[in-house]
């Protein structure tokens, strides 16, 4: 095993522990014969790095409920185990060091007493720098519409300026009461910025170059505004953007007003990436791309993903396409930037490329990735924004997957036309839901995270096959991989042969499928009724994890594709 995944497994147990960012996933297995029909789930244990004692996961479901209004909400998995095969748990902080787990299978017996079976243990390091001296990874939480929200912020609407207010209004939104909220709503990609910014502003010799499509954070304009002379940016001048109440134009007015250089400019459509780029005495050393808008919906309402690349082998292929941006954007078709894909990390096992748009043919970019979607031998997982208008031959991949008895998973904003059932009968997209005004017992009421009639709430354009296969392979970055959006958007499309960075994405995809699944197949009828983990079924009932061994079944894929 490595430092980012490790297996252990004792009488009949299996635990598999993956490293994400920021977060942990726990694969478990049990072996058929110790699934007996009072097995009723997992208890997980954890002790943070330099802990002397154990603490215990909480599950928000429980077998029976206490007759009172202001119940907890949660409970102690040791008197609620978990009834699935796996588990993502996001601690609280990642301090350096491992964080060790205790798993154990749970047993009940027919006076509801509960007793512990197998048990292992396992540890593995958060440790928040996901390829030190190269890259780090980071990715926003996405959850103003949860359960978590609910209960850290009683689903608190004015982290966003209020419905009716004009888009400028999110410039001169007050941040200041709402630090905590956007700390953890942000989450690493927020921490990522801000840090790069803060270190600019901190070392005269640095200077920063932007791509920047929506300017819409005040803290973050106000670092940019720091910087004065020190910055260059080009800022989208597209449709609304370009107008001169916009965000985007306000935006550049105070930032030539503290003395940075400011070019408006877009292609056939939008200047569409997310890139701040740093240089020493010319040389760029550091780039940040990915999805995330510099906006307070892009941090902190919709789940969004950024890179952070150290040394010049990355920053300075981002850095010549400033420069041509810069220069000459009109031309940017006929340079040999947009004409290939660009390697800028080959080593074993490590290996990353960039590919810059727009450009005259689409399959230069998007057939990589339909070819990696086609020859996936184990899974795929995806999060692509606006699904429903991709066309050409992701789209078909994407088709035929509901139509492979492969594992895949994807998540999405807007789905169109997108069938979500596959042949078995499982679902293998979904579309983004929250629990309305009715949410069943013990659940409450979220809030949508919509005040300004823009509803995008999940922003990623990521693919991830094969994550823990003999191919791990990531697409990502600003592009929404749509063959129209190739030839006529500004964008940046990145891929990662590598394995830990596949596992890092593949967990995200994990965690907002988790997140949209339950409230998606959640229906206004279950408002009525209370739900509850399942004890021992009767003679001739199944039990709850019955589909979990049967062959062919998704629930069979999925424990032993995560446990393997």
């Amino acid at each position: 095993m490595t430092d980012f995944e490790r297996k252990a497994s004792a009488d009949g147990l299996t635990f598999k522990l993956y490293r994400g960012e920021g977060v942990a996933l726990l694969a478990f297995d049990l072996d058929e014969e110790q699934a007996t029909d009072d097995f009723v789930g997992f208890t997980v244990e954890v002790k943070y790095p330099g802990a002397n004692r154990w603490g215990t996961l909480h599950n928000r479901l429980h077998f029976d409920y206490p007759p009172t209004p202001t119940r907890t909400r949660t409970y102690k998995s040791t008197e609620a185990p978990f009834q699935k095969f796996r588990w993502i748990h996001v601690p609280t902080q990642t301090p350096d060091g491992e964080f060790r787990y205790r798993v154990s299978a749970r047993y009940m017996a027919a006076d509801g007493t509960l007793r512990t079976g197998a048990a292992v243990e396992n540890a593995i390091s958060l440790a928040p720098h996901t390829i030190e001296g190269f890259v780090n990874v980071g990715f926003t939480r996405g959850f103003a519409s949860s359960q978590a929200y609910v209960t850290r912020f009683n689903n608190e609407t004015g982290i966003l300026p209020p419905p009716g207010a004009p888009s400028a209004a999110s410039l001169d939104h007050d941040m200041t009461p709402f630090e905590e909220h956007y700390t953890w709503l942000g989450f690493e990609a927020r921490r990522l910025i801000l840090e790069l910014l803060d270190e600019v502003e901190a070392d005269p010799a640095l200077t920063l170059d932007a791509l920047i499509y929506e300017c819409k954070e005040p803290d973050i304009l106000y670092r940019l505004e720091q910087l004065g002379s020190r910055v260059r940016a080009i800022i989208d001048d597209h449709g609304e953007q370009g107008h001169d109440d916009s965000c985007e134009s306000i935006s550049a007015e105070r930032l030539e007003a503290a003395g940075a250089e400011i070019t408006r400019m877009h292609f056939g459509r939008q200047q569409h990436n997310k890139v701040l780029l740093v240089r020493r005495d010319g040389v760029p050393i550091k780039a940040l791309a990915g999805s995330t808008n510099f906006s307070l919906r892009g941090l902190y309402i919709q789940a969004n993903n950024a890179l952070l690349f150290d040394g010049e082998d990355v920053a300075g292929k981002f850095g010549e396409l400033f420069d041509a941006y810069w220069t000459v954007p009109k031309k940017f078709r006929q340079n040999p930037l947009s004409q290939r894909w660009w390697m800028v990390r080959d080593e074993p096992g490590s290996r990353v490329s960039l590919c810059f748009s727009p450009h005259a043919d689409n399959a230069l970019s998007l057939d990589p990735v339909a070819e990696a979607i086609e020859g996936a031998d184990s899974s795929v997982l995806y999060s692509i924004v606006f699904l429903s208008q991709l066309t050409g031959r992701v789209r078909e991949a994407l088709d035929e997957l509901m139509e492979r008895s492969l594992f895949s998973y994807g998540v999405a904003q807007r789905t169109g036309s997108l069938a979500v059932k596959k042949p078995d009968g499982s679902t293998g997209l979904l579309p983004f839901a929250y629990l309305a005004d009715h949410a069943p017992e013990p659940f409450k009421s979220e809030w949508s995270g919509n005040t300004t009639g823009h509803s995008n709430m999940v922003h990623h354009k990521f693919v991830v096959t094969d994550f823990n296969g003999e191919r791990p392979t990531v697409f990502t970055g600003s592009s929404n991989m749509a063959a129209g959006g190739e030839k006529a958007n500004g964008d940046h499309l990145i891929r990662i042969e590598d394995r830990k960075i596949a596992i890092a994405y593949a967990i995200e995809a994990l965690r907002l499928f988790d997140h949209f699944h339950f409230r998606v197949k959640t229906r206004p009828a279950d408002a009525e009724r209370t739900l509850r983990l399942a004890k021992p079924p009767g003679p001739g009932r199944k039990t709850w994890f019955a589909s979990y061994y049967r062959k062919g079944h998704v629930k069979e894929r999925d424990r032993k594709l995560f446990a393997k």
